[in-house]
């Protein structure tokens, strides 16, 4: 047989085989599908891996895995929010912004792409976008009470007061037993100036969450704000026995001025000596303790509080005058009348130092000075501008 001749048979046999090779456009489409799933499963595990390394503070890895998983399957909406979340967290506002906006074009329904993105928002202090997203986030999800939580919270920031009681009235049935929704409403009436209005709904608030010290200590600085002195010292007494907690500095103020404000002189003493053992630096204690003493006439303790304060470095009028009044009580005449008379020569017309010194003029026998002294307080009136009240003018010792 020539040799073309079974060349052209060869061709006809093999012809038909090889065209049956070919791969049909349905076994493409199988074949691209299950690279798809490959690559959604592949990318679920990367976003897996980035949400460990992200709670457990390891930024950089989260970042490389989430980036990955984004590469690997970019239509996983959950993918852009997780990308979007460490973005917030490394401060790259625009980029995180970017990433959750992606997320919603991609499923306008994920509630916590909106959640986020109000975040981004808030953090730009869009406080109007940032409750658009927000309350679409909880639109989504009713049930999640961080997301209304956060949208009334907006609302407050803007100064919309009536929208935000609104939406807290509107489900309260929904939440009536949680704590989070009274605090708030506890928050609009501080921001309203409704004082007892906010302690009732701090009151429930605390009720609802009694593992909360926080809400004690906010509870007892609103009552204290309401003159309401045994309710600050109920509240930290609680603090005590139920949470076993140290009130804070602020906090152990309010306590001493409680009981200052309740006629409880001596324990109101303990309670300030308490303070600045414990904060002998605090400057602003060592103050108060001493107008306090000054109050009771406790002229030792404002001694006390008037060396720290000079060896402070503090040389304002309270302090001169503290400590005039301390030389005076130690028989020091000549000390007091010096230091008092120094405060004249900056100040002429206060009227503190003018009645304190005419009271040791008068001890000292010096009647002239005593009533040139005086004639400056009847001139400015008995009141010192320092909060300092005009008392023991001639001091407790003969």
């Amino acid at each position: 047989m020539p040799v073309m001749l079974r060349l052209a048979i060869c061709l006809a046999i093999v012809a038909p085989l090889l065209a049956g090779c070919g791969v049909s456009q349905r076994g493409k489409e199988m074949r691209e599908q299950a690279y798809s799933r490959m690559d959604r499963v592949n990318a679920g595990l990367l976003n897996e891996q980035a949400t460990t390394a992200f709670e457990t503070g390891q930024l950089d890895k989260a970042m490389d895995l989430a980036d990955q998983a984004v590469d690997r399957f970019p239509k996983g909406p959950a993918h852009h929010v997780l990308r979007g979340r460490i973005l917030m967290e490394r401060d790259r506002l625009a980029e995180a912004e970017r990433s959750l906006r992606e997320a919603i074009e991609l499923d306008e329904e994920q509630a916590n792409a909106h959640y986020f993105l109000g975040i981004v928002f808030e953090r730009l202090s869009r406080d109007d976008l940032a409750h658009e997203h927000f309350s679409t986030a909880s639109e989504l999800e009713p049930d999640r009470l961080q997301f209304l939580t956060a949208s009334i919270e907006s609302l407050m920031a803007q100064g919309k007061l009536n929208e935000a009681e609104g939406m807290i009235d509107g489900r309260f049935d929904d939440f009536e037993h949680n704590a989070a929704l009274h605090h708030l409403h506890g928050q609009i009436m501080v921001m309203r100036g409704d004082g007892q209005q906010a302690v009732s709904s701090y009151e429930m608030a605390s009720l609802l969450a009694p593992d909360d010290p926080d809400l004690l200590g906010e509870l007892a600085r609103l009552r204290h704000r309401e003159n309401d002195p045994a309710g600050v010292l109920a509240c930290l007494d609680e603090l005590r026995r139920l949470h076993g907690q140290v009130p804070g500095l602020d906090l152990q103020l309010l306590e001493a001025r409680a009981y200052s404000e309740m006629g409880r002189q001596a324990d109101a003493r303990i309670a300030y000596q308490r303070v600045v053992d414990a904060h002998p630096d605090r400057l602003a204690c060592w103050r108060e303790f001493g107008l306090f003493a000054w109050h009771i006439e406790d002229w030792r303790s404002v001694g006390r509080c008037g060396r720290r304060l000079e060896a402070a470095g503090d040389n304002s009028v309270r302090t001169r005058l503290f400590l005039a009044v301390a030389a005076r009580e130690d028989g020091d005449l000549d000390g007091a009348r010096s230091t008092l008379q120094g405060i004249l020569v900056d100040q002429p017309d206060n009227t503190m130092a003018s009645t304190l010194l005419a009271g040791v003029c008068l001890r000292q026998g010096d009647s002239s000075a005593a009533k040139k002294a005086w004639q400056v307080v009847v001139k400015s009136g008995p009141s010192g501008a320092d909060e300092t009240r005009v008392t023991g003018v001639l001091g407790t010792r003969p």
